[in-house]
């Protein structure tokens, strides 16, 4: 009977941890994202999405922050502060897409996390909807919260239209008398038809970790592992999967457009023991950690009132 109350004081208190431990957004942006230079963006164009966003102290392990763009060579870099402005760390990466563990945005306080993306806007582009930033906090199966910046690239107005100069009629130049000038006939030069290229139909991924050697899967099927360029990627969405002995598995879900190289960066987290869990939990959420133990009190108090009687 002893036993029986202990354990279902336990289960109580697991049951109240998991009620608060449903998924819930980490993080909110302050601002809007910030597009440096602003106005009209052209192809070619190098341009720079700016969002600020403030990362609550209970961010969970097992989320991630994932960012996206639609620019060319993008080049990422996440400045963590402390709210007061105190520097914690800067992340850097390359690529289109960035995601960042939840074991590295964790703090046993509120920080705050300034991402940026720099690259160039494609070519051939003119009046397309390209992503400058997206930004979402997913638990690999479910997106929680986003914020992302879209442009139409170039609009009519800024269109420079050519300006034509009017061509000056040469005035004849009188020739003497009987003498005739012959006229030199220009002989056509043939143009040479230029080859064209051949239209690319796969694409290219390459793929770190952190550590490396982790066991590439891309769609359940084993790719090697880490550091690898895999490149004969289809067009389409596909699932890359990353496993290692000792750490939890990392995915990530990408649209590969034929021609185009992605370059995408794993951070590992380590498996987590039971007892790192229950600590975990218990920083993360100190109330119900609280409550938990005055109800186990409360049960081996009375287990004990009703012993001595």
């Amino acid at each position: 009977m002893k036993h029986q109350k202990l354990t279902l004081c336990l289960l109580a208190v697991l049951l109240l941890a998991g009620l608060c431990c449903m998924p819930a957004a980490a993080w909110h942006s302050n601002t809007d994202i910030k597009v440096s230079p602003s106005g009209v963006l052209m192809p070619g164009d190098t341009v720079t999405a700016e969002l600020e966003i403030t990362i609550l102290r209970s961010f969970p392990t097992d989320h991630q922050l994932y960012l996206t763009t639609d620019l060319s060579d993008a080049k990422w870099t996440c400045e963590i502060t402390h709210v007061e402005g105190t520097p914690l760390t800067t992340l850097q990466r390359t690529g289109k897409y960035y995601s960042i563990n939840g074991f590295i945005l964790s703090y046993s306080h509120e920080i705050i996390a300034t991402v940026t993306v720099t690259g160039t806007i494609p070519q051939n582009t003119l009046g397309d909807e390209y992503l400058l930033l997206s930004a979402e906090e997913s638990t690999g199966k479910v997106v929680i919260s986003t914020a992302e910046k879209k442009i139409i690239v170039g609009s009519s107005a800024a269109t420079a239209t050519p300006t034509k100069t009017p061509t000056k009629t040469p005035t004849p130049t009188p020739t003497a008398t009987g003498t005739t000038t012959p006229t030199a006939t220009a002989t056509p030069t043939p143009t040479a038809t230029p080859t064209p290229k051949p239209t690319p139909t796969v694409a290219t991924l390459i793929i770190s970790s952190n550590p490396a050697g982790a066991n590439v899967f891309i769609d359940n099927n084993y790719k090697g592992f880490t550091p690898t360029t895999q490149t004969d990627i289809a067009p389409g969405t596909h699932v890359v999967l990353l496993k290692k002995e000792g750490y939890l598995d990392d995915e990530q879900t990408i649209k590969f457009e034929a021609g185009t190289t992605y370059d995408i960066s794993f951070v590992l987290s380590k498996e987590a023991k039971a007892s790192e869990v229950f600590m975990d939990l218990i920083k993360q959420h100190p109330t119900i950690a609280l409550i938990g133990v005055i109800i186990i009190g409360f049960g081996v108090l009375a287990l004990l009132i009703r012993r001595k009687r």
